[in-house]
């Protein structure tokens, strides 16, 4: 088994590799060649059973390290089951999470979701009759699925912060230092803050900074495997009752079928007004006065599971995305609520951490109960016992997606 975490193994759908008999889609010996230059195996898949091999050798292609039909997967299953890509692990020995499958129509991005890996649709080849409500990463070209594995996925995951913590069946994972700047344009940079707490629009070249960092986020899960298939993404409510991050949902609306999970924008929900804790903390990096109370207690009495999943979380990995963590307060309050709902496990991810190796991990009192549906107006900083947790620090990618996003400017001067 390859003990690396990073993509290993590409599957292509015939139809993304060939146009014709004889003939390549253009950009596709290239792209195959600089597969083979990053020793990341190519696989063809075919529904037929077909001499794979002849037909790429007449367009002038390379013989693909594996090449699967339908008659090789156990039980024949018809494309879009995720048997097709159990086998190309099994045959590779790599795992799940080290494979990409680029597709060119329905049943592929089904394949994909229901194995838990990643898609990115060939629109130089879309065969798509009927895309109501396919979601998916995509690449008008071979040379872009080249770009996403370079930029996103040949990079071994870094975290800023990250601690597993079994006996309570949690992870944390946070990306970066909160005072992180990134290039936007020549002579010009943002921070985290900026796309997070401001909600600015910060594009980076032709992209949105806020995609490109999510999408890091996600990618680097996804290679370390804390992104369970099947799970449920949620974000942790903002201050105000009915709101989430919008640049957190924006993006998860689209990426949550990214592994095949759910993404459930009212899982949680808060109920009344709470201060701002990245004003709060703001105010007190500048010496400003604030009574205001951003303790757990503060969280317990106004955010709550929404009434409506009673009954529907026991044995699910839930993932919780909020943009910065600092103590652990709101998501330590969302591990709380979701396990007492019987979620089998909790993840929480997040873009910035601030205070370095600081966590502290919370536990309601012995005797104290809650009804995780109902907001715990009972509760208050007290009810809960508190345990200092060290968890492991890096840099994270930064100077990885610096230089992602210098690619982005770059190749944007190049285009106009």
């Amino acid at each position: 088994m390859d003990e690396t975490s990073t993509v290993r193994a590409v599957a292509i759908d015939y139809k993304a590799v060939l146009r014709s008999p004889g003939r390549a889609h253009s950009g596709v010996a290239d792209f195959l060649l600089w597969l083979d230059e990053h020793d990341i195996s190519f696989v063809v898949l075919t529904t037929d059973s077909l001499d794979a091999e002849a037909a790429l050798r007449a367009a002038g292609l390379p013989a693909p390290a594996l090449h699967l039909c339908r008659d090789d997967i156990p039980g024949t299953p018809a494309r879009g089951s995720g048997a097709w890509l159990l086998a190309v692990a099994e045959r590779l020995k790599v795992r799940l999470n080290q494979i990409v499958l680029v597709g060119t129509s329905e049943l592929d991005w089904r394949t994909g979701i229901n194995a838990g890996v990643v898609h990115v649709l060939a629109r130089w080849a879309n065969h798509v009759r009927n895309a109501k409500g396919m979601i998916t990463l995509s690449a008008d070209e071979p040379a872009d699925v080249g770009e996403l594995l370079e930029h996103f996925l040949l990079d071994e995951p870094r975290w800023a912060f990250s601690h597993d913590d079994p006996s309570r069946s949690f992870k944390i994972r946070s990306l970066l230092p909160p005072n992180v700047r990134f290039p936007q344009a020549p002579g010009r940079t943002f921070e985290l803050q900026d796309v997070f707490t401001r909600g600015r629009t910060i594009n980076v070249g032709a992209q949105d900074a806020r995609d490109i960092l999510m999408l890091r986020l996600l990618s680097s899960a996804y290679l370390d495997g804390t992104l369970p298939h099947r799970s449920l993404f949620c974000v942790y409510p903002s201050s105000s009752p009915g709101q989430v991050s919008q640049q957190l949902a924006g993006f998860l609306t689209k990426a949550k079928v990214m592994v095949g999970s759910y993404y459930r924008e009212d899982l949680l929900e808060r109920t009344g007004q709470a201060p701002d804790t990245s004003l709060e903390r703001w105010k007190r990096s500048r010496g400003e006065a604030s009574t205001a109370d951003i303790s757990i207690g503060a969280q317990a009495r106004t955010v709550r599971i929404n009434p409506k999943y009673r009954g529907k979380l026991k044995g699910k990995t839930v993932i919780v995305f909020d943009d910065f963590t600092t103590e652990g307060k709101s998501i330590e309050w969302a591990r709380i609520l979701l396990t007492s709902a019987n979620a089998d496990q909790v993840i929480a991810l997040t873009i910035g951490k601030y205070g370095a190796s600081r966590h502290t991990a919370y536990q309601l009192r012995p005797g104290t109960t809650i009804d995780p549906y109902q907001v715990s107006y009972h509760l208050a900083a007290t009810s809960f016992v508190t345990t200092p947790v060290t968890g492991a620090t890096g840099p994270g990618p930064e100077d990885a997606l610096k230089a992602t996003m210098s690619h982005f400017i770059a190749a944007a001067q190049n285009a106009e």
